[in-house]
């Protein structure tokens, strides 16, 4: 391990042990190098044993890396350090010590789509209008007590009004069918823990004698749960180090509190506080950039990011006449680029925005790779094998049963399902206890008949499922005859989900020949934490699509940030809260110092909304915040097409009689706007949004229409 790799601030972070330390470390510092030089210092250095060491990250990705690194530093076994997510470590000590709080050890943990599934089936039995009392929203809600440590008991006592009652019961019946099924939500997995230490004081010290260092990254995205949770385990050693920065602070929509590493120093008023201010990555150009519209936000760090690089190129800016235009002038500099596909990105702060881009891209043959899109493991087919895989560890999994019983279909209709539900809850069984009490059932004897030969094949499952993942997987492809199912069908969609079915057997197959020993309880836990950024990989000649958030750590040579419109990005409005719009102000930062090379911002003028209403765009007030000899604004739209032969180019269509945005008047609907132009011709068809939000589609040669100057 060479030392003299490190600048001074980040051998003063390395060197820094006996007592809890802050690492401020800014976007592009090195921070992955010192954490992974800190542990290898830990171990070599100081003589501590790798399985004292407790590594905390916010990605399975990154703590590969952390792995991977360390291996490379040190001779050591390292193969026993604790090192990965908050979810996955929790997760760890949970399927140890579960039982001592009612569950069993083979609970399953459900993801966000199952979690929403359940509080939908709880608002359909509570005969509640799915209208009023959305699922989405309520699941959300939940989330959000929990991560505010809030019982259902506890909401349901500081409940104000009819909502706020609801929201505790629904809460409330929840969490019992959690309980009931045996399984864990993901903010559970973070809950339980602490639940557990409070309750056996004997799991609390073994784990403190355990993990005798603490290392967290990304400190400043930590929620009250997982604050908690390494408060507790190194409470009495203090032998700590967090490290984070707060202008990359961007996850408080889903409870993050970044007062958690600004007031680090007043929790632990004997720590040290190193700043890792040094840039490698971007030039001076875009750090100054970045750190213009960061600076703004009054609750923060004093630091400031510098760099040895060159200046570097302005930022170019971009204003465009709508949507479409701005999506083709993405096209036309990444045509003009010499970067590589691999190396671009294109950032947006809402995922409805990559349609368009995907259009444009699509239509010129430009590959493309999208993260945030349908996750691999939520597609229907993949979810159907793994609801299987669950049952034959967990049979008190109702949610996954209920999935699978007619999958394929085996006559057992939502009919049939319902009235077996109501004989489970009236004698409080699950699916395993129906084996003997099938004939008490309401059911047809055929529907009788194959729900007992689906229960003789769920209980064979789980008397095998301590086999390897693999081995239960092809149990069940080849049992339920899977292959036939998808390829006897006639049409492509059937014969996709087929290849991806493939696609999950090579990667089970790959995780058992990895992973000697696991079993398939390991394989699920692992595949349940799992995100896009986990499967996603950087080497493919493709331009990158994704939101703001998911770029949280990655750089790029060339990087768009698109969309930079009032009530878009900021997602806020000026009446919002001054906390939302530091987030956003975080966001922005975040975005910015992905880049390396080139920054490129736009934003339109219109922006097309629902799907067919052009809505007027304000430029966000970041853009003003740039300071203007940073930027190149020498494409700036002159807010006319002057260039007919550049949007002929680049597919945008150019009307001689009206166009989009024109102000017109009929003699029956009165004035109105322009939204949206259909064909041409005779056949013509011009959508309208006249006053009074009244919008009409009519044919422009019969129209009689005028414009309005």
């Amino acid at each position: 391990m060479n030392l003299k790799e490190l600048n001074p601030n980040q051998l003063e972070a390395v060197k820094s042990t006996g007592g809890p330390i802050l690492i401020f470390a800014g976007a592009g510092s090195g921070k992955t190098r010192v954490l992974t030089y800190k542990i290898a210092y830990l171990i070599e250095e100081i003589g501590l044993p790798p399985e004292n060491i407790l590594a905390v990250t916010f990605t399975n990705k990154a703590a590969q890396e952390m792995k991977e690194r360390i291996t490379s530093l040190i001779k050591e076994d390292v193969s026993k350090m604790s090192i990965g997510t908050f979810h996955s470590i929790c997760a760890g000590i949970l399927r140890k010590n579960i039982h001592h709080l009612g569950y069993t050890n083979s609970f399953t943990i459900y993801d966000s789509s199952d979690s929403k599934t359940l509080v939908k089936n709880i608002i359909k039995k509570m005969n509640l209008d799915p209208k009023q009392f959305n699922p989405s929203s309520y699941q959300y809600m939940i989330s959000s007590k929990k991560n505010l440590l809030l019982s259902p008991t506890e909401v349901s006592e500081s409940a104000i009004g009819y909502i706020d009652e609801k929201l505790a019961e629904i809460y409330m019946h929840y969490q019992n069918e959690l309980e009931e099924n045996n399984a864990l939500d993901f903010d559970d997995l973070l809950i339980l823990p602490i639940k557990l230490f409070d309750k056996n004081l004997n799991a609390l010290n073994y784990y403190r004698d355990k993990f005798k260092y603490i290392l967290v990254d990304e400190y400043q995205d930590t929620n009250k749960p997982q604050f908690q949770f390494i408060n507790m385990l190194s409470e009495i050693h203090r032998d700590i180090c967090v490290v984070g920065d707060d202008d990359q602070s961007i996850y408080g929509w889903r409870g993050a509190d970044v007062r958690n590493i600004l007031e680090f120093s007043q929790q632990y008023p004997d720590s040290k506080i190193v700043k890792l201010e040094q840039n490698y990555r971007s030039t001076s150009n875009i750090l100054n950039a970045a750190y213009s519209v960061v600076s703004k936000n009054q609750n923060r760090a004093d630091k400031k990011l510098w760099t040895k690089n060159e200046e570097g190129s302005k930022i170019r800016l971009i204003e465009c006449h709508d949507d479409r235009y701005e999506a083709n002038q993405v096209l036309k500099y990444i045509y003009e680029s010499d970067f590589a596909k691999s190396e671009t990105v294109i950032l947006y702060r809402t995922n409805a925005q990559s349609r368009v881009i995907e259009d444009v891209l699509r239509k010129n043959a430009v590959p493309y790779q999208i993260i945030g899109g349908v996750k691999f493991y939520e597609r229907k087919e993949i979810k159907d094998i793994l609801a299987y895989l669950r049952i034959a560890v967990n049979p008190m999994d109702n949610l996954s049963f209920e999935r699978v019983v007619n999958f394929p279909p085996r006559g057992i209709g939502n009919t049939s399902i319902n009235k077996i539900k109501d004989y489970m809850e009236k004698g409080e069984l699950n699916y395993l206890d129906l084996t003997n009490t099938i004939d008490n059932l309401s059911i047809g004897a055929k529907q009788k008949n194959e729900l007992r030969n689906f229960l003789i094949f769920i209980q064979s499952l789980n008397n095998n499922k301590n086999k390897s993942a693999i081995e239960v997987l092809l149990d069940i492809v080849n049992e339920i005859d899977l292959k036939n199912y998808y390829l006897n069908q006639p049409n492509i969609e059937s014969h996709e989900r087929w290849k991806n079915v493939e696609e999950l057997i090579l990667s089970i197959e790959e995780y058992s020949e990895q992973n000697q020993g696991k079993d398939l309880s390991d394989f699920l836990e692992e595949v349940s934490l799992l995100t896009d950024i986990d499967r996603y990989n950087q080497d493919y000649d493709s331009v990158t699509l994704m939101t703001l958030h998911s770029a949280k750590g990655l750089e790029y040579s060339l990087v768009f940030i698109v969309g930079l419109e009032e009530g878009l990005f900021p997602l806020t409005a000026y009446s919002s809260l001054d906390s939302d719009i530091d987030e956003e102000r975080r966001l922005f930062y975040v975005g910015a110092t992905r880049t390396m090379k080139q920054l490129v911002l736009s934003y339109a003028n219109k922006r097309m909304r629902y799907g067919y209403e052009s809505i007027s765009s304000q430029r966000s007030r970041f853009v003003d915040e740039l300071p203007k000899e940073l930027l190149d604004t020498k494409q700036l739209y002159t807010s006319q097409y002057q260039t007919h032969s550049a949007n002929k180019k680049y597919n945008i269509k150019v009307h001689s009689s009206f166009e989009i945005g024109d102000r017109v008047e009929h003699k029956v609907f009165g004035k109105g706007e322009v939204l949206k132009i259909e064909g041409s011709g005779d056949l013509e068809k011009i959508v309208i949004r006249f006053t009074g939000n009244t919008v009409k589609k009519l044919i422009k040669k019969y129209a009689n229409l005028s414009r309005i100057n």
